[in-house]
């Protein structure tokens, strides 16, 4: 695995806790879980999207220097 892949990859770790906090906020009927799991979801897909981009344009910056 790229050292890329294991960043995104991360990131995807953050965006699925997110998901399992929010999940287990409905099925526990707890509105601070839910709140919390909202965030953290938020927080994880755009912590991928930044860090996607950024790899992207890294990428592409390399790619004319050679």
């Amino acid at each position: 695995m790229s050292d890329r892949q294991k960043v995104l990859f991360r990131q995807l770790q953050l965006v699925i806790l997110g998901l399992v906090i929010l999940i287990g906020g409905i099925v526990a009927d707890h509105q601070a879980f839910r709140i919390i799991g909202i965030i953290v979801l938020i927080l994880g897909i755009v912590r991928y999207y930044s860090f996607w981009k950024l790899l992207k344009k890294l990428e592409q910056d390399e790619d004319t220097e050679a």
